[in-house]
């Protein structure tokens, strides 16, 4: 968003609630669309160590980054279903150790986005999972974003980018392989197996139950109030939450509903 707001980038890719909370403390940003709006962070633990629910974490080691947006909000997803959200242990450390942490079996669950991180964590640790929107949290995931300023000044110009964006997004859906390869083409240092399986999981977490009636980048108004509660509770989002148009539009992606 630092970047957008200096005039560097026309556009970002960030988290939802991230925006939120930016927007909330006087970034004068917003989301132009949703990109996954499932919530896709989930809690890993290894295969072997018999966990069928939430519950089942109790009294267990979690690996967090003291500052991470994931570990302000994961004690809100225990909550949720009636856990105490101080129920593990924590272990600190840097955000680039954390899922090397769990994966070299130093902790026993760790949190991390599913769809990127699961092909990485399975192939050191097997591991299962639990969404956080499988247990019924909700809270949108991914968006793109641009500044007020550029979107009343060149609307023009972000219905393009959303058109190609959007257009691209749809191919990689049917063509993952293709999606994938043109990654490798970007980046050669990553796995191709891996990227690949990325990418399947992203396709999985476009829509949540709400959005999935309406056109992908659409957002969901019943997601986004239960999100910007939970960020109010949480996540250090502060103000009000009522008017929704202060942190997103969805004049490029209108629904009938």
């Amino acid at each position: 968003m630092d970047g957008i707001l200096r005039g560097d980038l026309d556009f970002g890719f960030v988290s939802c609630w991230g925006l939120a909370v930016g927007v909330s403390k006087g970034r004068d940003v917003v989301s132009i669309s949703t990109y996954t709006g499932q919530n896709g962070f989930g809690f890993f633990f290894p295969k072997d160590a018999n966990v069928k629910s939430l519950k089942d974490l109790n009294g267990k080691n979690i690996v967090v980054s003291p500052a991470s947006f994931d570990t302000q909000l994961f004690p809100s997803v225990l909550e949720s279903v009636g856990l105490p959200g101080d129920m593990m242990k924590r272990l600190n450390v840097d955000p680039a150790q954390k899922v090397p942490t769990y994966a070299r079996g130093q902790a026993d669950v760790v949190v991390s986005h599913v769809p990127y991180a699961s092909p990485i964590i399975q192939a050191q640790r097997p591991s299962d999972y639990i969404l956080w929107s499988s247990v019924g949290f909700t809270l949108p995931d991914y968006c793109l974003t641009t500044s007020r300023k550029k979107l009343q000044e060149d609307p023009k110009l972000v219905e393009a980018f959303l058109r190609a964006s959007y257009a691209a997004i749809a191919d990689a859906v049917k063509k993952p392989e293709d999606a994938a390869a043109a990654t490798l083409e970007l980046n050669p240092v990553l796995e191709k197996d891996k990227t690949l399986e990325q990418w399947k999981l992203t396709s999985t977490i476009l829509f949540s139950e709400d959005s999935k009636s309406c056109p992908l980048g659409w957002h969901s108004k019943s997601d986004w109030t239960k999100g910007l509660k939970t960020l109010q509770q949480f996540g250090g989002l502060e103000g009000s939450v009522d008017d929704h148009s202060k942190f997103y539009t969805n004049q490029y992606f209108p629904c009938s509903r």
